[in-house]
This record gives structure tokens, C-alpha cells and sequence, in this order.
């Protein structure tokens, strides 16, 4: 008999990946955006963006004004240009196309969603990223992306051997900065209130605009030192 670890018969197709880090100068980032955020919070200006299904969730998404504002020439950008580029197995140039903060601190949650519609300049994004900016896994619910299959291979049998869930939850920890393809739908429970350390993460898209030898159309290596700023 074949055990469910060893079968030299078996071969995996078109895999999905996701890539994961952890920023070690997260302090960095709370002391640079932390407060603003909480203020901005206080102010209770924030509205769920038309669209969105959760009725339910603190969120910058629609106001790109003060995203601009908050993220505009910090060292927390620095580091997220740096630490996604350690992700890429080949040189890489990339454009921040959007960033937004989501602030759980009273049972908020986000609908299943994805990342693929197009941003102001018209081009849909590459890779996506949320970055765990204050995250305690004790108390906070995790982020949980949807196999895109889900419902197709509800119709064939996953052996055991296979170690295949439809919802798969990545360990997070404070300061964890995972990125995956922009169509990668993902979701947040409603969690617990926790008045006392809420639940912040950032979330930004970036399109590829070199990888290696290959190029967006109408890119120029001239733009190298521009693409991720």
C-alpha cells in the first residue's frame, strides 16, 4: 500500500503561491503611522466604500488624499519597497499602485473579495499585500484565502494524502507582510471586540512592471528609479 506521504505516482498541477515575511522594523511603521491612523479613527469620518458588502469595517479605501498624506516619503514605504522585492526571484521593478489601512476593533469583518479591479490609472494590479501592523493572534481574526476552485473540486474526491483545505488561514504575527496574486479572493471573520488593541493591517497593490527579461508594455529601464516610489 502507497502511504499518504510517499506516492511516486502523484504530481501536483498548478500551484497557487503566496509569499510571506515578517518586517522586523514594524515599530518603525507604528511610530511613523500609528497615531494618524487612530485619529483618523477617532474622528469617526470613515465610511464602507460603495460596493463593499460588510456593513461593518473601519477602512481609509476611499480616501486616498490622506493615504497619500500618511504614506507619502516614510521609511514604512521604504520597507515595503525593500522586503517585497526580497520575494521576487529575479530583478524587479514594481509600482505601488494603492495604499489603504483597515482598522478592527469592534467585530469587523470583510466580505470574500479580491483585488483585480482597476486602479485610477486604468491597469489592474500584479500582486497584492497586507502588511500585519498591529495584529495580536491570541485575540484577532485571521486573514483566510479561498482556493479558487473551491467549487469545482467540490465535484472530485481530495485523497488524504493530498492535505487539501477549500479556506486556509497563514500564521500571522505582528508585523507579517504577505503578498499573493491580486485574483487570490480572501476574507476576514467577525472576530471579538478588542477596545484595547485593535486589529490594523495595511493593504496595498503593485503592479510588475519588469521581471527579469520580461516587460509591462511601455515600460523603459529609465524608469527603474521611479517604479517604486
Amino acid at each position: 500500500m502507497i502511504t499518504m506521504y510517499d506516492n511516486p505516482f502523484k504530481k501536483a498541477l498548478f500551484p497557487i503561491h503566496i509569499y510571506q515575511s515578517r518586517i522586523k522594523q514594524n515599530d518603525v511603521c507604528k511610530d511613523e503611522i500609528l497615531s494618524k491612523i487612530d485619529k483618523m479613527h477617532e474622528d469617526g469620518k470613515l465610511k464602507v466604500p460603495e460596493g463593499w458588502l460588510t456593513d461593518h469595517l473601519s477602512t481609509s479605501f476611499s480616501y486616498p488624499d490622506f493615504n497619500f498624506e500618511l504614506f507619502s516619503n516614510t521609511n514604512t514605504i521604504k520597507l515595503y519597497q525593500d522586503y517585497v522585492s526580497r520575494f521576487f526571484d529575479k530583478d524587479v521593478a514594481f509600482h505601488i499602485e494603492e495604499l489603504w489601512y483597515n482598522y478592527y476593533v469592534d467585530g469587523e469583518w470583510q466580505e470574500i473579495h479580491s483585488h483585480l479591479s482597476e486602479n485610477s490609472l486604468g491597469r489592474a494590479s500584479t500582486f497584492s499585500c497586507i502588511h500585519f501592523l498591529s495584529f495580536n493572534p491570541e485575540i484577532h481574526s485571521p486573514v483566510i484565502f479561498v482556493d479558487p476552485n473551491e467549487k469545482v473540486r467540490t465535484l472530485s474526491l481530495e485523497m488524504e494524502s493530498n492535505n487539501y483545505r477549500q479556506r486556509y488561514p497563514p500564521k500571522i504575527t505582528e508585523g507579517s507582510l504577505i503578498m499573493f496574486p491580486s485574483y487570490l479572493e480572501h476574507y476576514v471573520p467577525k472576530g471579538p471586540p478588542t477596545p484595547d488593541y485593535p486589529r490594523i493591517t495595511i493593504a496595498f497593490n503593485l503592479s510588475v512592471l519588469r521581471y527579469g527579461e520580461q516587460r509591462a508594455f511601455g515600460y523603459d529601464d529609465e524608469d527603474d528609479g521611479d517604479e517604486t516610489d
